[in-house]
């Protein structure tokens, strides 16, 4: 036999599919490869199989295929199989690995022979099975875990009473799972069922019914009896009911509100040996989250005590909830004692407010407040909950914001929001209100898709965001300008958007509050990503845990802090060396002791004021960090560029923030519902209070469901661009290799 080296392909777990063209292909299972090359032993061969495919080769046996019969398998048993599976294939040969015992039982419902099952067994070193052996021998093979919980709790018999419906058909459900059959029902009617198994002429079949007038059902005939061939049991797919398997993973829900459908799927096919449809993952945890949120309405009443308890452990915090005139719960707000503290002592007076839609069975929205930090990090600040996107709703929030601000003057960044864009106009000023940038790059973006007078290309695209970026960044009047111009000579259609968007909510050159140079709310953006895992619980269960999520944050920067080993914070540090990087290409002259002019190739020459920390660019003076040409002249004038930098940005600043954290705030114990009384209050509490005093506690919102699609993506979220096409041919963009004009 001549040498050869065949790439062999190795699988296990799945099975062959035909298709009708005649090409075969392999579902499910596991696929691995390793090489073969002539004259390997038999055993060497074997075992690098199972060594890759990490299985063990007790009870398995080996197929091949040849290349003039992909569909045809061939036993491999000994060496003269190997030399022939490397002596009939060119490049490659597909190896399979199958249970011996399910092997067999196939072999025996297509062939009607115990030969193959004689070998198989001689070879596994196994006694002999019989054809009525085979089946329960393969169900006691594919069992699982759950499966053989379920055969001993799903015990039928005739006359067996069960206290509903519904506990019965959950009990067929389990019971057909436990015993790897199929069945359908041929009445299934609030007072009557009938059942029989779906393999044609199998004559399992059971009835049920009514007992008098109660709820109760029981069985009236059942003949526990099946008929199936072994190609029966092994191909056997449970009858999937969403509800029922929705209840057996409700508490798996429960610990973990983000329990992903492929999740389901893989304990599906562990603990019950079924492979789940992705409409069948989804529809068990809807029905599952159905269920759930129904018994947590009762939560809702907890508002109240969750509220007094926070400002009981932590005095200073503002926690507070409203509710409709039919006492359904509307809103939340609250705001803890060291988040107050720490932004009235050390941030800058600059808030960005975001927003997420929650994803619970109560249609509502969070909205996040936040500040940045001396590492201009996020500084989380308030959160609130609100039933409704209405203007009323986002003035409650701004009014509870605005007690937490006091009487310091601040800026507000977000992205305009219709609920409270003119709640912050009316509370914090119309010129506190900055609009934030990535809101106007979302409509602008928005506004090019949807002309259809022109349409852009990608690098287009990226050119008119590039205009609209150094409109929004430019900060003297003469770069904007510019700026405008080259957006003018570009697209007119562009410029006139530009201008009828109010530049001077978002341009630098025109907002004269300061917001050190941050344009976007992406600070606030972060506050929900790290709620996301939240938003999918109930309201009330909200609370805790991002009472508990926000203290770790807290620690952790307190922490943090204590590693700094310059004066200023790790983000400060980096844009103080990216722009001392960029000035030394530049050219200072001193005109006097702090002041000093710089020369930049083909730009105008700025004059810097070290003093007062201000350059003619307006960069040091807006962002209180040095900027290139500060760098160049602070370097000329060897001064210490640290000391040179805003108070904001200082080390001593940042320890002040996170002098008070929660700590020592032990972790709430939520009561049970049932413990609380009507009015919100503590059973004992409401004995010694007066009635002029109760405060109803809050229903749960009627749960509704909205219109049109779930948003799939936060309030504010940055959109994603579609990738442009690229043509395999010519690897030009735009087109495709259809329509490519290149000569092949």
């Amino acid at each position: 036999m001549e040498d050869k080296t065949l790439f062999c392909f190795c699988h296990w777990g799945g099975q062959n599919v035909v298709r009708n063209d005649g090409s075969v292909t392999y579902v499910g299972g596991v696929t691995d490869q390793i090489t073969v090359k002539s004259g390997v032993t038999y055993d060497a061969f074997t075992k690098a199989v199972f060594n890759r495919l990490r299985i063990e080769p007790y009870g398995k046996v080996l197929h091949f295929t040849v290349k003039f019969n992909k569909t045809q398998f061939i036993r491999l048993t000994d060496q003269e199989g190997v030399d022939n599976l490397i002596q009939f294939n060119d490049d490659f040969v597909h190896v399979y690995v199958e249970d011996a015992i399910v092997a067999a039982a196939i072999a025996v419902s297509i062939r009607g022979s115990t030969a193959d099952i004689q070998a198989i067994q001689n070879q596994s070193g196994e006694r002999h099975l019989g054809g009525d052996q085979i089946a329960s021998a393969t169900s006691r093979s594919d069992s699982t875990p759950l499966a053989s919980a379920m055969s001993h709790e799903t015990i039928l018999e005739q006359g067996q009473a069960f206290e509903n419906a519904d506990v019965f058909r959950e009990a067929i459900f389990k019971y057909a799972i436990a015993k790897k059959f199929t069945y359908k029902y041929l009445c299934n009617a609030p007072k009557y069922m009938q059942l029989k198994c779906a393999v044609d002429g199998c004559p399992w079949k059971l009835t049920a019914g009514l007992e008098g007038s109660s709820n109760h059902v029981s069985v009236k005939t059942f003949k526990d009896k099946h008929s199936h061939s072994a190609m029966d049991q092994v191909s056997c797919k449970p009858r999937m009911m969403a509800k029922l398997m929705g209840k057996n993973i409700q508490e798996k829900i429960l610990d973990s509100p983000t329990y992903l459908p492929q999740e389901l799927y893989d304990e599906s096919v562990k603990n019950l040996a079924i492979k789940l449809t992705k409409t069948q993952e989804s529809a068990m945890k809807r029905k599952a989250k159905q269920v759930i949120d129904g018994k947590l309405e009762p939560f809702f009443k907890l508002i109240p005590w969750l509220c007094n308890r926070l400002m009981e452990l932590m005095p200073g915090t503002i926690a507070k909830w409203s509710s409709t005139e039919d006492n359904i719960f509307k809103q939340l707000f609250v705001s803890y004692e060291c988040s107050i503290r720490g932004f009235h002592v050390g941030c800058r007076p600059l808030i960005f407010i975001d927003s997420r839609h929650l994803s619970g069975p109560c249609t509502s929205t969070l909205l996040a407040a936040s500040a940045l930090d001396a590492n201009n990090d996020i500084y989380p600040l308030a959160y609130g909950v609100l039933t409704s996107e209405d203007k009323e709703d986002g003035l409650w929030f701004l009014e509870q914001l605005k007690l937490v601000v006091r009487d310091r003057e601040v800026v507000i960044v977000s992205d305009r929001n219709s609920s409270i864009l003119s709640g912050v106009d009316e509370i914090f000023g119309t010129e506190n209100h900055a609009r934030c940038f990535r809101d106007v790059q979302e409509h602008f973006n928005a506004f090019i898709d949807t002309n259809h007078k022109f349409k852009l290309q990608s690098k287009g695209k990226e050119t008119a965001h590039r205009y609209l970026n150094e409109i929004a960044h430019a900060r003297t009047t003469g770069a904007y300008e510019k700026a405008l111009a080259r957006m003018c000579t570009y697209r007119k259609d562009l410029y006139d958007w530009v201008m009828s968007s109010q530049p001077e909510l978002w341009s630098n050159n025109f907002f004269k509050k300061s917001r050190w140079d941050c344009l976007n709310s992406n600070v606030a953006e972060s506050f929900s990503a790290w709620s996301e895992n939240l938003s999918l619980l109930q309201i009330p269960l909200l609370v805790e845990p991002n009472r508990v999520k926000l203290s770790q944050i807290l620690l952790n920067k307190q922490a943090e802090v204590n590693n700094w080993k310059l004066p200023i914070g790790p983000r400060i540090e980096e844009k103080i060396r990216q722009n001392e990087k960029l000035s030394h290409v530049l050219v200072a002259t001193l005109l006097s002791e702090f002041e000093a002019e710089v020369q930049e190739s083909c730009a105008e020459k700025q004059v810097v004021d070290l003093k007062l920390g201000t350059c003619t660019c307006l960069e040091w003076q807006m962002t209180g960090i040095p900027c290139r040409h500060g760098c160049c002249a602070i370097a000329l004038a060897h001064m210490d560029v640290y000391q040179c930098v805003a108070d904001w940005y200082k080390r001593e600043m940042q320890e002040l923030i996170y002098a008070e954290v929660m700590h020592d705030v032990p972790l709430i114990e939520i009561p049970r519902p049932e413990e609380e009384s009507v009015s919100g209050l503590p059973m004992d509490e409401k004995a010694s209070s007066s009635q002029d005093n109760v405060i109803l506690a809050p229903c749960a919102p009627r749960i509704k469901r909205p219109r049109g699609r779930p948003k799939t993506r936060p309030i504010g979220a940055p959109r994603t661009f579609v990738k442009p096409i690229k043509c395999s041919r010519c690897n030009g963009k735009g087109h495709n290799r259809k329509t490519c004009k290149e000569p092949s």
